[in-house]
Order: C-alpha cells, then sequence, then structure tokens
C-alpha cells in the first residue's frame, strides 16, 4: 500500500511540474478546458491514474469505512473524464471536483485530524509562494483567482500526509 501512495504521489509532483511549466493555473482540474484535444486526453490518463494508485491505500487505510476512499477516487476520475465527452459539463467536471475535495477531507479526518490543520498553514503559504511566480508588478493578494488551486493543493497535501503517516 505505501509504494502506491508513493506512486501516486509521484505521479501528481510530475503532473504538477510540467502543468506549472505555463504559468499558475486557476485550478488544476480547470487547466484541462484549455488545453488541445490530444493533451486533453492525456491529462484525464494522468488524474486517472493518480486516482487509482491512491484509491487502494486509502481503502485500505480506512479500513469498514473504505468506501469514502473509494468515492473520493470515482469523483476525481469524474473530474479527469468529464472535459473530453464533447458536450457541455462543466456542471458535472465542477460537481466531481468539489465531491473529491470533501470526501477527501473527510477521508483526512478519519485518518488523521491533525492534518486538517494544514488548511492554516498552506493556504497562505500556497498563496503567497505562487502569487509571487507571476509575473505583475503587484503581487496579488490570497483570493486573487487562484484560491481553487490553492485549495486543491492543500487537499492533495493533506490526503497525500495522512495517507503516509497512518500506512
Amino acid at each position: 500500500m505505501m509504494t502506491l501512495a508513493l506512486v501516486s504521489l509521484l505521479l501528481a509532483i510530475i503532473g504538477m511540474a510540467v502543468m506549472l511549466r505555463g504559468g499558475v493555473p486557476d485550478s488544476v482540474s480547470g487547466l484541462v478546458y484549455n488545453l488541445s484535444d490530444t493533451k486533453q486526453w492525456w491529462w484525464s490518463v494522468w488524474l486517472s491514474a493518480v486516482a487509482i494508485t491512491v484509491m487502494v491505500p486509502l481503502m485500505g487505510c480506512l479500513g469498514d469505512l473504505g468506501c469514502l476512499g473509494w468515492l473520493t477516487s470515482i469523483c476525481l476520475i469524474g473530474a479527469a473524464v468529464t472535459p473530453i465527452i464533447k458536450q457541455d459539463t462543466r456542471m458535472m467536471h465542477n460537481i466531481c471536483g468539489i465531491a473529491a475535495g470533501v470526501l477527501s477531507q473527510l477521508c483526512v479526518l478519519l485518518l488523521s485530524p491533525l492534518w486538517l490543520l494544514a488548511w492554516l498553514i498552506l493556504v497562505p503559504l500556497v498563496g503567497g509562494c505562487f502569487a509571487s511566480l507571476n509575473d505583475a508588478e503587484e503581487r496579488p493578494s490570497l483570493l486573487h483567482g487562484k484560491t481553487v488551486f490553492e485549495a486543491e493543493v492543500t487537499c492533495s497535501v493533506t490526503v497525500y500526509g495522512s495517507l503516509l503517516f497512518s500506512v
């Protein structure tokens, strides 16, 4: 299980590094709508791989409540594949993304509630670091269009942190 969690973390970090080369997006999941059709498929495969490799460790660590880990991963996969369906699926994409975020934090609450304190530290830290990467003359505030990205990064850090320390 630890190996799958580490593989998922590695996939997530590689994907973020590749994605950040083009600048800080408004959201990880919403970035896909700005990509070409071929890159949308690759993005969907990447996020699905991250979701699948984190599913087994989440289900194993949560024990009897492993269905929460399964639902979290299914919502991530839903957020990954809805953009490649050639219909207006932004509403479904947003619903899957929000559900994945909420469910992931329920998993964190059950695995290691202290990791939820990361929200008090990471949101200002991520906002400050990524704001300095922008080329704007004045540094944007924390709530200047990147809050979804900050929430997604914080969700990821708390899930991987609680998962790796509870395995």
